[in-house]
């Protein structure tokens, strides 16, 4: 069980990053369908289903934005990663 006075910043950041790509844009997502809500509510004065029906249209585009970036980030690092960094192969003893 963790226990509140144990979990830090850092530990939920490790967390966070040991994730798959979708399961961390779901997060981020309902984030920010929050943040949205309570802005589109308190600051701008927007009834309720007109703040939802934003947020929602909001974090759904935040959402599939995020999640192919961090593919795409994830993938040019494991490429990155698998080369070699000498020579090519025919022009090792030249």
């Amino acid at each position: 069980m963790v226990n509140a006075q144990n979990l830090n910043i850092t530990d939920m950041l490790i967390r966070f990053r040991q994730m798959t790509p979708f399961s961390q844009a779901v997060i981020v997502g309902a984030i920010i369908f929050v943040i949205y809500v309570l802005y589109d509510y308190l600051m701008l004065g927007m009834g309720p289903v007109e703040s939802i029906s934003t947020s929602i249209y909001s974090a759904l585009i935040f959402l599939v934005v995020y999640y192919f970036t961090s593919v795409i980030i994830m993938r040019k690092n494991l490429q990155a990663g698998t080369q070699v960094k000498g020579p090519k192969k025919g022009l090792r003893n030249k």
